[in-house]
């Protein structure tokens, strides 16, 4: 605590307890396209109780975001779609302390109103319905592969997007007819993209196939200085508001289901 002397002419001087000005930081949040609308409104709340902090959020594929964690100064937390990403992060050991805080899954989904009137899995084989599925390499592709390899339902007309959320631009679109893709793009379309009313099986299928956990962990600064140990205050804060229950009322709201810490 700093002393100031406020002086008023011959009155003389009295001493005065003034606050110090809290010093900025910016911390950096590396997450998964699909925590979007959920760490939004997180990072909203916690700019607003910490005037001094700006979260700078940067949204990218996890397994991407793990290789290349190692070269990154300013990234202060992880949050992943993927645990093998994260496995290969803390294998490599630039995070620390990963928590398993929200799930996410695959359904089936459709441009509104449904236009070709899809009813069930059967119906990514019918000829003349353009299919939509996530690129192999992401959770929700791999997810939309074991779901349709299960059924054993082989689509004969399908177009690769890189990731759910441009998938579910695609069907908003309505250059594909049906896709898989996680139940948050859904949510968060405002309309243009609704669930497919396919069976309470294939719902509980495509649960099983497509079910991601995601991974939240600090990425431990690289020095001691003041600056990265105020980074890691605000960082360690950020991840306390992301476990709370108003974290959680956050990722319910996005569509995702909140794992309590």
């Amino acid at each position: 605590m700093s002393v100031a002397l406020v002086c008023a002419g011959s009155a003389g001087c009295a001493a005065t307890d003034v606050e110090p000005t809290p010093e900025a930081v910016t911390i950096g949040v590396a997450a998964a396209p699909s925590l979007a609308e959920a760490f939004t409104e997180i990072i909203t709340a916690f700019e607003a109780e910490h005037p001094n902090v700006t979260v700078s959020m940067e949204l990218g594929r996890s397994h991407q975001i793990a290789e290349g964690l190692s070269e990154r100064t300013d990234i202060n937390i992880f949050a992943s779609a993927s645990e093998e990403s994260m496995a290969t992060a803390e294998a490599e050991g630039t995070v620390s302390d990963p928590t398993v805080f929200a799930r996410n899954h695959v359904v089936v989904a459709v441009p509104s109103g449904n236009p070709l009137g899809v009813a069930g899995l059967a119906d990514f084989a019918r000829e003349g319905v353009r299919v939509g599925l996530c690129d192999p390499t992401v959770p929700c592709g791999r997810a939309g592969d074991t779901l349709l390899s299960e059924a054993n339902i082989v689509p004969t007309d399908v177009t690769r997007s890189p990731g759910s959320r441009a998938l579910t631009s695609q069907l908003a679109d309505n250059r594909v007819d049906v896709g898989i893709v996680y139940r948050t793009d859904v949510a968060s379309s405002r309309g243009w993209v609704t669930q497919a009313e396919v069976s309470e099986v294939e719902r509980e299928l495509a649960r099983s196939a497509g079910t991601t956990r995601y991974v939240l962990a600090r990425v431990p600064a690289g020095d001691a200085g003041e600056a990265a140990q105020s980074e890691a205050t605000a960082s360690d804060e950020f991840v306390d508001l992301v476990l709370s229950s108003r974290g959680r009322t956050a990722l319910l709201n996005s569509g995702l289901e909140a794992i309590p810490g």
